[in-house]
């Protein structure tokens, strides 16, 4: 019976089939990734019921060394650019705008002469949000005994939220077992969810400034977008506004704006916003490579996860797995 081959093997193998790929069909080919918040400690960053949204400084860094081997880190406007380069071109972008920018992101970046693009949600109280995945898994996490937050459960209709424990590694991994089949229930459901425990989760706190905006795109590194919501239509009111107060807010604000969705409900409607905002284009989460000159108005882009950051074996895989989108 042949040997099993080990995990450092299995990577050297994916790099060696990544490598191949650079050489024929990746040239001139380019990508988007997205990510949302890079914690100040790895440890709390693995937490299971985080590792979909958060990256670490060691698995940021890992990510970056990762991508800089075979693939060239460039702004969104290079990777939306026509290209004959042999090495893809790949743009970093983070949504949601969170005070990991200052502590950990862009010190990184700058250290390293990278460009990443961030696209915000509103920073401040009322309209502030986060995805439904964050704001139910921090409220879970920060509740200190059953009562306003188990009753928000309820009255949702959702099943009765896993009893409270202390704060591992296994009560992380229950609160994401408890979340996971959330994602077959309306959104509309989630969305006012995570409104009513925005407040008992924490990350309103951890919004960015706009002091620390102007400072960072001042920096050259970092231009900033908007983040559209999950119901651009629905939102449409306020939509224009918040964009008037990014333009307000940023010298050179950029003509992309992105959305948290991988595929879009209702795409006239997203169209007419774009036109309205005068925007070039909108980034979905709808996994795959961009197809060159960009004419679409919805493009797509690759999400990163805990455990895609970490192995450069995981992340060659998906990125080549999607070669024919």
């Amino acid at each position: 019976m042949p040997k099993l081959e080990g995990p450092q093997a299995v990577v050297q193998r994916l790099r060696g089939h990544w490598r191949l790929n650079v050489n024929e069909p990746l040239w001139g080919r380019s990508a988007v990734l997205a990510l949302q918040r890079v914690l100040d400690d790895e440890a709390e960053a693995r937490l299971p019921h985080r590792a979909g949204w958060c990256l670490g400084p060691d698995s940021f860094a890992q990510l970056l060394d990762s991508l800089s081997e075979s693939a060239q880190i460039v702004s969104l406007e290079s990777a939306l650019q026509l290209h004959h380069d042999a090495r893809p071109r790949i743009a970093l972008t983070f949504d949601g705008g969170w005070q990991d920018l200052n502590h950990q992101v862009a010190p990184t970046l700058e250290r390293r002469a990278l460009p990443a693009s961030i696209f915000l949600a509103p920073l401040a109280a009322p309209r502030f949000r986060a995805p439904w995945q964050a704001v139910l898994g921090e409220a879970l996490w920060q509740r200190t005994s059953a009562g306003p937050v188990d009753d928000a459960f309820g009255d949702a209709g959702l099943p009765a939220p896993p009893p409270v424990a202390a704060r591992d590694a296994r009560y992380s991994q229950t609160i994401l077992n408890y979340l996971t089949p959330f994602s077959e229930i309306a959104v509309k459901t989630l969305d006012a969810l995570a409104t009513t425990l925005l407040p008992a989760s924490g990350l309103a706190d951890q919004a960015l400034d706009t002091f620390s905006v102007r400072r960072l795109e001042q920096g050259g590194l970092l231009r900033f977008g908007s983040l559209l919501p999950r119901d651009a239509d629905a939102a449409s009111q306020r939509i224009p506004h918040d964009h008037q107060r990014l333009q307000a807010l940023c010298e050179s604000p950029l003509p992309v704006a992105a959305c948290d969705e991988e595929a879009i409900s209702d795409a006239e409607s997203l169209g007419r916003l774009i036109a309205r905002l005068g925007l070039d284009h909108v980034l979905t989460r709808q996994p795959g490579w961009l197809s060159l000159p960009a004419e679409r108005p919805l493009l797509p882009r690759f999400t990163i996860t805990q455990p895609l950051a970490n192995s450069p074996g995981l992340l060659f895989d998906r990125l080549l797995g999607n070669l024919s989108s």
